[in-house]
Formats: C-alpha cells, sequence, structure tokens
C-alpha cells in the first residue's frame, strides 16, 4: 500500500477532536503504541535505515503487527514534495515472542523504541491520528490517498498555518532536541 501523510505539529488536541466529531469522524483507536525497531547492525550501520527502509513490531492495544517500510525519494515523487510518501506492508502477529526470535535469527537486532498515546479517527476513507509523546506537544497526522485530500483536510480543520512536516519519528524527535531512543 502507498502511504502519504503529513504531520501538523503543535495542535490543540480538543479543539481538533471537536472539528472531527461535528464532520462525523468516527473514532476508531484510543490507547497507547509500543513500537520496537530492527535492522541489520553491521559495524555501526544500520542497513535497512540507510536504505530509507524499516522494519517495526508494534504493538496496539491487544494488536500485534510487523510493518515493513520503503521511503519514497523525493526526486521520484516531485509531485508530492511536502508528503511523507512511503510503500507500507502491514500484518498481524499472533506468537510476538516466536517472531521476535525469527528476527534474531536471521540477524536483525532491536535498534530503537517508542511509546506513544494515539487517537485515531476516520472519516471518508481518511486516517487523523493524534498521537502525543512525552516532551513533545499534540501532533496530527492525516493519511489520505491523495495530496488533495489532504490539503482539503487541512483547510477544513483551519490548520494551514500550523507546522507541517514530511518527516518520520526520528527526525520528529530531533525538531524538538530530543533524544530517539535507541538501544
Amino acid at each position: 500500500m502507498l502511504e502519504k501523510e503529513i504531520k501538523i505539529l503543535e495542535i490543540n488536541k480538543e479543539e481538533i477532536v471537536k472539528k472531527l466529531i461535528d464532520l462525523w469522524a468516527v473514532e476508531t483507536f484510543t490507547w497507547f503504541i509500543h513500537d520496537i525497531y530492527y535492522d541489520f547492525v553491521e559495524w555501526d550501520c544500520n542497513k535497512m535505515e540507510e536504505n530509507k527502509r524499516l522494519f517495526r513490531v508494534r504493538q496496539k492495544w491487544e494488536i500485534h503487527l510487523y510493518t515493513i517500510k520503503r521511503k519514497r525519494n523525493k526526486e521520484c515523487d516531485w509531485w508530492e514534495d511536502w508528503l511523507k510518501v512511503a510503500d507500507e506492508w502491514e500484518n498481524i502477529i499472533t506468537d510476538v515472542d516466536s517472531f521476535k526470535k525469527v528476527l534474531e535469527k536471521y540477524g536483525m537486532t532491536q535498534t530503537r523504541e517508542k511509546k506513544k498515546h494515539r487517537t485515531s479517527y476516520r472519516l471518508n476513507e481518511i486516517e487523523f491520528d493524534i498521537d502525543e509523546y512525552d516532551s513533545i506537544p499534540p501532533l496530527l497526522e492525516i493519511e489520505a490517498k491523495t495530496k488533495k485530500e489532504i490539503k482539503e483536510y487541512i483547510k477544513i480543520l483551519n490548520l494551514e498555518n500550523h507546522i507541517q512536516k514530511d518527516f518520520w519519528s526520528r527526525k520528529l524527535f530531533e525538531y524538538y532536541g530530543l533524544e530517539y531512543s535507541y538501544l
């Protein structure tokens, strides 16, 4: 699946929730998310990260997922210049401990982890995720199939003047001057 999203920083969570509910968005999730990232680590070098890829095991409530992402190059996707665009494959894991052992057996190592509180809404096939980390103001991720849809909801939610970033969570932590927890 092709993932297109933007992070809108330093939002007023209560205001955004009210607007989403007024638009008839449906709350689909609210709980903590725990992510553990894996990579092939050799000589202080993360092979997947260097190649703009990531492998993540995520606990989302009682569901466990593994995700593989490949970030698209801006040069290839110039028409999506201000969005984070990535190919994403995600599947459910039924036995997390066995899955982790398989990853380690094939040479992958846990490289970092993060926890956040997420509240998710869905409206017309568009995902709105409000993420809250320790020491970072709340942010909104809008994920849609097209750039046009994302821009439309930025305008509807009156977020045109908010800081908009296309980066992954590591860059988010750097933006706020926080250490990203590499293991």
